[in-house]
């Protein structure tokens, strides 16, 4: 049964290996699939579909992760909570772990109704909670081998029919239960009925925990994949865009940043001191919730991010490219330097004052903001609502809400933006930030001729010339001027005063023809 597992995943790949073009240069077919891929934009979603796997119990962090996850749970349709091993937990798996954080959930859930809707129950938490395998990587997998799991995972899989609400999958520790609930379906299933299933996967991976997302990729090729590859001994994280939630002294990969809101002083204070939810929020041992990431682009903050790994938002930014070893285009970092060709790092103004680059800066650059949110939700769960602070809800141009904005400019031309209407629900007051995100949207990019970068090579400053010209004060009000045909993402960031101090965001993207 094993070789028909093989031969099904072997026909979902034979289907799609020509749009792909995976064993030749990306050229022709291939380029265009690189670009199609980068330009697919998901529809905004009100709550996203989101299923976790992680291998609680191997370390705090996962624990740790799991308290944050909770906490805005009112924001996602919870379809899975599943325990699995890792290479760096290779024998069990831990639902008792998840159990007892849903028991601090259980305790505040009811308080945190008092600051938003949709808190799911205990109960219905708990129904989504099973074990995967509890054994090593791809090798465990096979026929008969599904656990509870793997199967709630296939069944959150089958439901995946609309593109229009995709499952989004946390990899948090290895892969080989979502492995296994594929070999099933793929068992169940005609290979076109698995294809379209499997194109409403995003699966978001710490990494590579075992040897089993390797596979996946390679047999199932149009799963939106956003990953850094590598090997599975952890020699390759310092180099991860998901380190850049916290990894700054221990991977020593993030000059600029500020740790102040991950050490373990300011979690005492503002996480661990709240509640029953803070006295399950343990002392990390390596960095502060090396998941997170996965989840952090999937929270309702105005960015969505999760519509377009490559435009950037709490979880990182990435871009399509095909690292070496790898079978097909996937969602990762890296890429190429040159003015114009797309790149998965940001340049962002460190601590210090000094401009910093890199793959790690596209998380960094928020982490204070969503330390603080994290830190207003985790006093959701103690404090009565007048006493709690929430955050400002942004009006651009009259469009209330939080789905990103797209407006056209002839080159030449200046657009108003205004943020009048946008309030804060404690009344506090609100300081407006507008600035350009040049970076986002770059996987889509292609390379500017050399007549048009800014400088010459060997000099400093060598730049792809602007979109857009930001003109604004910190006032609600803002203009743009497109420079040259193109796009470029514009962001307001909308900042309270209150107790921590928290922000929403509004993305503006901007279309200069």
């Amino acid at each position: 049964m094993q070789q028909n597992y093989s031969r099904v995943a072997k026909g979902v790949w034979l289907a799609l290996a020509g749009l792909l073009a995976v064993s030749a240069p990306l050229t022709g077919s291939a380029a265009t699939s690189i670009e199609k891929m980068a330009n697919a934009v998901l529809p905004y979603q009100e709550k996203p579909r989101v299923f976790v796997l992680t291998d609680i119990g191997n370390e705090p962090d996962d624990q740790m992760s799991l308290t944050r996850f909770l906490l805005y749970s009112n924001e996602m349709n919870v379809e899975g909570l599943v325990a699995t091993t890792s290479t760096w937990q290779r024998e069990k798996v831990h639902t008792d772990m998840i159990d007892l954080v849903l028991g601090h959930y259980g305790d505040v859930q009811p308080n945190l109704l008092k600051h938003a809707e949709g808190f799911p129950t205990l109960s219905q938490l708990k129904a989504v909670v099973a074990p995967g395998l509890a054994s090593y990587g791809l090798a465990a997998t096979g026929e008969g081998k599904n656990t509870a799991g793997s199967d709630l995972l296939v069944k959150a899989i089958e439901k995946s029919t609309d593109a229009n609400h995709p499952l989004f999958i946390n990899l948090w520790g290895g892969a080989n239960t979502l492995a296994q609930a594929l070999k099933d379906l793929s068992a169940k299933h005609p290979v076109s009925q698995v294809t379209a299933l499997t194109r409403n996967l995003v699966v978001y991976s710490i990494s590579d925990q075992d040897d089993a997302g390797v596979w996946i990729r390679q047999y199932y090729p149009n799963i939106t994949y956003i990953v850094d590859p590598s090997s599975q001994n952890g020699e390759d994280y310092a180099r991860a865009t998901w380190t850049g939630i916290s990894g700054d002294q221990y991977y020593r990969n993030a000059p600029g940043a500020d740790f102040t809101t991950v050490s373990q002083h300011w979690l005492d204070e503002h996480i661990r001191d709240k509640g029953p939810m803070g006295k399950g929020y343990l002392q990390y041992l390596f960095i502060m919730e090396g998941d997170t990431p996965a989840l952090l682009g999937l929270i309702r903050n105005g960015l969505n991010s999760e519509r377009n790994p490559g435009w950037g938002g709490w979880g990182g930014r990435y871009i399509v490219r095909q690292p070496q070893h790898e079978t097909r285009p996937i969602w990762s970092s890296g890429g190429d330097f040159y003015p114009g060709n797309p790149n998965a790092a940001d340049t962002v103004t460190g601590v210090d004052g000094k401009s910093y680059t890199s793959g790690q800066a596209t998380l960094w650059r928020w982490r204070e903001v969503f330390q603080h949110d994290f830190a207003a939700r985790m006093e959701w769960g103690i404090k009565d609502y007048a006493t709690a602070n929430h955050n400002p809800q942004v009006v651009v141009n009259g469009n209330s809400g939080q789905e990103a904005l797209s407006l056209n400019a002839r080159v030449g031309e200046t657009l108003s933006l205004s943020a009048e209407g946008s309030r804060d629900p404690d009344g506090d007051s609100l300081t407006y930030t507008w600035f350009l995100y040049p970076e986002a949207g770059s996987a889509s990019s292609v390379p500017v001729a050399v007549d048009d970068v800014q400088g010459r090579r060997g000099e400093d400053n060598l730049t792809a010339p602007a979109v857009l010209a930001l003109t604004a004060n910190g006032k609600p009000t803002a203009q743009v001027k497109a420079l040259r045909a193109g796009t470029e993402h514009l962001i307001l960031a909308v900042t309270d005063n209150g107790k921590p101090a928290l922000t929403s965001y509004r993305r503006i993207i901007v279309t200069a023809k």
